[in-house]
């Protein structure tokens, strides 16, 4: 018997979970792939969506970028070099769930972030011009659902995509805004700016 729509969901979305935290990333870039792929086959495409195929979607939408995110290299300093076929493989997985973001038109707010994570791959596979211009376009994104904090977090990027000059300047802005996660922003600005350092 196959399996319901809502069953393959939550059976998916508890692999990928089990994954996350095994920190294999080939296994769970693989796990969420397939997953989004087997749900993705499921839904119909045409007519407005059923309730049930938007819940799927939405379900994709997420795992696909926590899978992504999960590979991201900015996120700590490490010896290890990131391996290249991860980080084209979680670009891919980016890309994907900032689609899934657009075709269920989630708003300026969801886009950014979305829009955030393809920069960021764009940066961790050196396209920095790209990245610039990703980042330029998400932080436009932030400003327009009135997220202050999460754009000038994300000009933080623009600089370090442009080199890194003046990141400080950007640090003591989120700083002086009082932004509640103002502090965790700037660990990671500061983090991501050593890893991608020219």
């Amino acid at each position: 018997m196959t399996e319901s729509l809502s069953d393959l969901v939550a059976s998916s979305r508890a692999r990928i979970v089990e994954l996350r935290k095994s920190g294999d990333l080939g296994a769970l870039i693989s796990a969420a792939e397939a997953a989004a792929d087997a749900i993705e086959r499921r839904v119909v495409v045409g007519a407005g969506l059923s309730d049930a195929d938007q819940q799927a979607l939405l379900a994709v939408k997420r795992f696909t970028y926590n899978a992504a995110a999960d590979c991201w290299p900015g996120w700590s300093i490490s010896d290890e070099a990131a391996d290249p076929r991860h980080l084209e493989a979680a670009f891919v997985l980016a890309q994907r769930s900032l689609a899934l973001v657009r075709r269920l038109a989630l708003g300026p707010l969801q886009e950014g972030t979305g829009l955030w994570l393809v920069g960021a791959f764009e940066l961790a596979l050196g396209q920095r011009a790209e990245a610039a211009a990703t980042f330029a376009a998400s932080r436009d994104l932030f400003l327009v659902a009135n997220a202050p904090g999460l754009a000038l977090l994300t000009e933080g990027y623009v600089v370090i995509a442009h080199g890194g000059e003046d990141l400080e300047g950007v640090c003591a802005r989120i700083v002086a805004g009082g932004f509640e996660d103002g502090a965790e922003w700037v660990e990671q600005l500061r983090t991501a700016s050593k890893v991608f350092a020219r």
